[in-house]
């Protein structure tokens, strides 16, 4: 007998169950994912005209960003903590911490580090904030860059507040810096002869110095869509007494610099800390510096400028104690370690020969930005000083020596500053088919100009070196000659 084989049948799954369970399985995973990348509690709050409302509670800083920015109200966004870490607009306060210790940041889009210090300069614009709500990006001294939420307190734009502006008196350029956010203490500065565009009894913004607002609401716009549509400047401007290279020469006298320190009552040589109030380190020093721009090509009333801002007009401890001019090695952790030179002479020479040729005024040096007081974004402030207004301060005093002798270096020194968009080869003079160092796009120049001349029917801009020549090459190490200049297209600075 032949048994009959049972077979099994096999159940077909439907195609909708099929796609039903795939759907319940991706929420099932997107659930799950969304729970294991929560990074917080996060409180979104607008202001409104009944007051401050809130608008969501999320779990993922994103989510929070997302509706934040979906609102027109001012709005912010708040921790568990109750730490505000985004805005809509408004301002970074960095003055959080002491005086003495300084702010990390890193440059937006590179990893180039920097530092700040809020007792020097408070307020910051404020454009963004991390996915993950750790850091905001701000601008200030002219550059964007990442810092630590944890290093800083954020506040939507308030009149209450005050931040730093800029206003035009009887001719003259103001800078306010704010030094707190909260109280309204800060610094003026006078800068230089007011541009054109500006107009006296109106209050500008701007947080590099080179294009300003009259509306910080459009000013952060333009700011975060790397446009200049609302400015009142259409071209960027560049302080002359902010971008002058030091590889200038002063047309000032050593009269003009004990007739500076004259209006401030100081008119004798100090030889003991505390000093008299009439009297400085300063006093009757204008030939040391004067002989120091003909031996190394540093101009002298750039140099007298730094001097009178780093030791409080040659009146301070370390000048008169330790011959210290500049400030060199007085960190802001540790202001004792300035360094100890034998003379007042020594000090000058260590600062134009050690410090800028060597180091902030050589182009091999990582120090290197450019050799004009400057910003944050390029010049000596990069990286010699914490204050980021400190390159602003180092002009003010270089404009006021120059304004008592009618702007005598301004109106002969010829400069042309401009940020580089495409390479800038810079040429040997006696070989133009030498390359001697090169400008990349994003850099900000600044040139001393010193003549046009054609060469093989090609014209050319003669601009003073950075750096001393020698045999085809840049070189430390050499002597400067001023009259060895360099050559570039002309076509490429004009």
């Amino acid at each position: 007998m032949t048994r009959k084989r049972r077979t099994r049948s096999r159940r077909r799954i439907s195609r909708p169950v099929l796609i039903l369970g795939l759907l319940i399985g991706l929420i099932g995973l997107g659930f799950l994912g969304l729970k294991l990348t929560e990074n917080g509690v996060f409180t979104v709050m607008a202001v409104t005209k009944e007051g401050v409302e809130e608008q969501g509670v999320y779990r993922h800083f994103l989510f929070a960003q997302f509706k934040m920015d979906s609102l027109d109200e001012a709005a912010y966004i708040q921790r568990e903590d109750q730490k505000v870490v985004a805005l809509s607009e408004g301002f970074v306060n960095l003055n959080t911490k002491s005086s003495s210790e300084n702010t990390l940041y890193t440059i937006d889009g590179s990893d180039a580090a920097g530092y700040t210090n809020g007792a020097y300069g408070a307020d910051a614009l404020y454009l963004d904030t991390s996915s993950d709500g750790s850091q905001a990006l701000m601008q200030i001294s002219g550059i964007k860059a990442w810092v630590s939420i944890e290093d800083i307190q954020l506040y939507l734009f308030d009149e209450s507040l005050s931040c730093s502006y800029y206003y035009v008196s009887e001719g003259v350029l103001y800078h306010f810096i704010s030094t707190d956010l909260l109280q309204g203490n800060g610094n003026t500065l006078s800068l230089e002869q007011a541009p054109d565009f500006m107009d006296e009894g109106v209050i500008y913004y701007s947080y590099d110095g080179n294009y300003f607002y009259t509306d910080l609401s459009k000013m952060t716009d333009d700011v975060r869509n790397a446009s200049h549509e609302n400015a009142v400047n259409p071209k960027a401007h560049y302080n002359f007494y902010q971008y002058v290279p030091h590889r200038s020469s002063t047309h000032l006298t050593s009269a003009d610099y004990d007739a500076f320190l004259a209006d401030y009552g100081i008119n004798q040589q100090a030889a003991t800390f505390p000093c008299s109030d009439n009297q400085s380190v300063l006093v009757q020093s204008g030939d040391q510096f004067l002989s120091i721009q003909e031996e190394i090509g540093i101009n002298a009333s750039m140099m007298f400028a730094t001097a009178v801002n780093e030791s409080g007009y040659g009146r301070s401890e370390y000048a008169i104690v330790n011959h210290n001019l500049f400030g060199h090695a007085a960190y802001d952790a540790s202001p004792d370690s300035a360094t100890v030179y034998s003379s007042i002479q020594d000090c000058i020479y260590e600062h134009a020969y050690g410090f800028l040729q060597n180091g902030y005024a050589n182009l091999l040096d990582s120090r290197y930005h450019g050799s004009w007081f400057g910003n944050k974004a390029s010049g000596i402030n990069v990286q010699y000083a914490s204050d980021p207004y400190w390159g602003e301060k180092a002009a003010h005093f270089y404009y006021l020596l120059d304004a008592r002798q009618d702007f005598a270096d301004a109106q002969s020194i010829k400069i042309q500053t401009f940020p580089v968009e495409k390479k800038i080869p810079v040429l040997d003079v006696k070989d133009p088919k030498t390359t001697l160092y090169v400008y990349e796009p994003g850099d900000i120049v600044s040139f001393v100009i010193q003549d046009q001349i054609t060469i093989d029917h090609q014209e050319y801009v003669v601009v003073a070196s950075e750096m001393p020549v020698n045999n085809g090459q840049i070189d430390p190490q050499a002597t400067y000659d001023h009259a060895q200049g360099l050559v570039l297209k002309k076509d490429m600075v004009y």
